[in-house]
């Protein structure tokens, strides 16, 4: 991943991710394509080496005064993405909400009397849009759309006055729709769907005066499914997996199902089998992120756990001690590397996540 490294050092970093955490040596502010960062950016929020056109980095206290930034920081770091010589002059003057405050819910340009009514564009770090809508007396009005970093589509709703009052649909990140269905004043009205990521339909369900209501075929699948999460919850997964085994004969095409057997199965440290449900989890969604993540996990625990000595048994869970670092066969390394690459890579940031890749995939 050719992440850029923002450092005291900056142009001799040899490392590519972009952090703007200060330094107790420097005070800082980064401007990109014009705008200063006012909070560190998330995760999904990166910058790459390829995103830059320019840097330039300033350190001239005349400079630095000029800019307006006199006693606030003794360095200013100006970055230019590529994706900003792609906006046109019109998208270049339209405002973004990361350069407004919010009172009573309103948006209003910084030292505006009365809340902003017009366009706005949110961008990432790379310059790509994050967002856009407009705004009616500091609330959304219309259609607000969100993107994800790769510049395709999140999801877009309609509002009034800022609240959800129209159709809404979201999407998987490789542009695949996964759900649709309208509000009324915030309110799930008329026939909602859910789809997989390879376009076929998961489920579906019409609200009548605010009740869900499932088809009949479906209600015990569901209610199967409520228990063993409930089971599951209290750390009973033998019982848990017992609901899920009667689910699967209703049902034996719901993604759902497998992920929650499975992670049951890697509760219980019955690792092979719960690979091998987290497998047909991930085959009926392939941009599943919990279950890719989950079944990185299945096949390290299966080494870590190895010959481990039990800590506490009782009716319900086994606790074991788990070892370190352990050496794992190469072909299962490179799998549990691959499904923790690409966990993150769709969103799974956590430190679990994390904290594995820099253990095993470095």
């Amino acid at each position: 991943m050719n992440k850029i490294i923002f450092c005291f050092l900056l142009l001799f970093c040899s490392s590519l991710s972009i952090s703007f955490a200060q330094t107790s040596q420097d005070s800082v502010i980064y401007i990109v394509d014009g705008s200063p960062i006012i909070e560190t950016p998330g995760d999904d929020d990166q910058m790459l080496n390829s995103d830059v056109d320019k840097l330039e980095v300033v350190t001239d206290i005349s400079k630095i005064k000029i800019a307006g930034y006199a006693g606030k920081a003794n360095k200013i770091i100006y970055i230019t993405t590529k994706a900003y010589l792609t906006r046109t002059p019109q998208e270049k003057l339209i405002v973004s909400t990361k350069a407004m405050v919010r009172k009573n819910g309103a948006w209003y340009l910084k030292d505006a009397a009365t809340p902003y009514t017009g366009p706005f564009i949110d961008y990432f770090m790379n310059g790509r849009k994050q967002g856009e809508g407009i705004l009616k007396d500091g609330f959304v009005e219309g259609i607000r759309t969100v993107y994800y970093p790769n510049g395709n589509k999140r999801y877009s709703y309609t509002y009034t006055r800022g609240l959800e009052n129209g159709d809404s649909e979201e999407y998987f990140l490789n542009g695949k729709l996964k759900q649709k269905g309208t509000f009324a004043n915030e309110k799930e009205i008329g026939l909602w769907q859910d789809f997989y990521s390879t376009g076929k339909l998961k489920r579906q369900s019409t609200f009548v005066n605010n009740k869900q209501e499932v088809p009949k075929e479906d209600t015990k699948f569901y209610a199967l499914l409520d228990k063993a999460l409930a089971l599951m919850k209290d750390e009973d997964y033998t019982a848990a997996i017992k609901k899920l085994d009667d689910a699967a004969k209703i049902n034996p095409g719901y993604s759902d199902l497998y992920f929650y057997r499975g992670t049951a199965k890697l509760d219980n440290f019955d690792f092979d089998n719960s690979i091998a449900d987290l497998d047909k989890a991930i085959e009926i969604e392939p941009l599943y992120i919990e279950a890719i993540s989950n079944r990185a996990f299945a096949r390290l625990r299966k080494y870590e756990f190895k010959d481990s000595r039990t800590l506490r048994k009782t009716k319900e869970v086994t606790i074991l001690a788990a070892k370190d670092k352990v050496p794992i066969p190469k072909e299962d390394q490179d799998k549990i590397c691959a499904d923790l690459n690409l966990g993150y890579q769709l969103g799974d940031h956590k430190s679990m996540i994390t904290d594995a890749i820099s253990r095993y995939c470095k």
